[in-house]
């Protein structure tokens, strides 16, 4: 018996050690996490990897639920210089051959976005800044390597991203400033993948009013990485802004006072008004006691409504 425990032991380690380490300080994911999204099925890995012009890419893995897709790739070889921040020229993706989505990605700066919504590092360490006053971001880890983050996103297709085919491919590496990129290194890396995921969304039915915004909170839609949420709209609701939410409040008391990680998206559902978009970190659903709602745009601490979603 104890054998059997031992070997069982050492199986789920080796799992975990193949998580992203990027991934896992960009999104804030904790041990308890890593193991609910392995054995809900949005985590998945991947082992392809291409090397060109001396650069290695490789697949890591995804993190996948009804409307969006986390994917990380590291990236070997490249020797940066300091104070530059790396890029790919170009960057195509598609998903069983399609490419109708919405994406953003960039390397991995090992910046995080903390409770307060103020940047800190993943590791803890104390904010560094430039001579021009800008953070110092640090793109390249112990081991020498690079991470590239992408999110995807199709927020009016349910499940569009579980179980499909992920084609990417990366085309020259140098650096990039104030949107203009340098080119270094000519190639070409091109990968394959199979994403995971899983429907592991927490639906919360209400009707809550946001005071004269003429618009009505009917639904909460709750993923570990994501947030939907829909409204009815009076007339009064036409030439007013559709609210985002922008923060929760956990059980526990500990309020997130920003979440957005992007790609969001608004639009109709028939007729529905739709606000949807991926956290910038992993929750727990089950953990969250109300959704925040800015009342207005430049409104100050403590202007939310506060909708309870338990």
């Amino acid at each position: 018996m104890t054998a059997v425990l031992a070997v069982g032991t050492v199986s789920v380690y080796a799992a975990y050690t193949n998580w992203s380490k990027g991934l896992k300080e960009d999104l804030q994911i904790t041990q308890e996490q890593q193991e609910s999204l392995q054995e809900n099925g949005m985590a998945a890995f991947a082992d392809a990897s291409v090397t060109d012009a001396g650069i290695t890419v490789s697949a890591q893995q995804s993190i996948t639920d009804n409307y969006y897709t986390y994917l990380s790739f590291k990236v070997e070889g490249y020797n940066l210089e300091e104070g530059k921040q790396p890029d790919f020229e170009n960057v195509n993706v598609t998903v069983d051959g399609k490419d109708d989505f919405n994406s953003g990605s960039s390397f991995y700066d090992g910046l995080i976005v903390g409770d307060d919504g103020m940047c800190v590092y993943a590791d803890g360490s104390a904010l560094e800044t430039a001579a021009d006053g800008s953070i110092v971001e640090h793109y390249v880890m112990d081991d020498g390597s690079m991470e590239y983050h992408m999110v995807l996103a199709k927020s009016d297709e349910k499940g569009y991203f579980i179980g499909k085919k992920l084609h990417v491919e990366f085309e020259n590496l140098g650096t990039v400033a104030q949107a203009e990129y340098t080119p270094d290194i000519t190639g070409k890396w091109d990968l394959d993948m199979t994403l995971g995921g899983a429907d592991t969304s927490t639906i919360i039915q209400t009707e809550e009013k946001l005071g004269d915004t003429g618009y009505t909170l009917t639904s909460v839609e709750l993923s570990p990485v994501s947030i939907r949420v829909s409204y009815d709209g009076d007339d009064g609701a036409e030439n007013a802004e559709v609210p985002m939410p922008t923060g929760l409040v956990l059980k526990d008391g500990t309020k997130l006072g920003s979440i957005y990680g992007g790609p969001g998206s608004f639009g109709m559902d028939g007729s529905k008004y739709i606000c949807s978009f991926a956290f910038d970190r992993v929750i727990d659903p089950d953990q969250v006691a109300a959704v925040l709602i800015p009342k207005n745009v430049n409104g100050g601490e403590g202007d939310y409504y506060q909708i309870a979603v338990q």
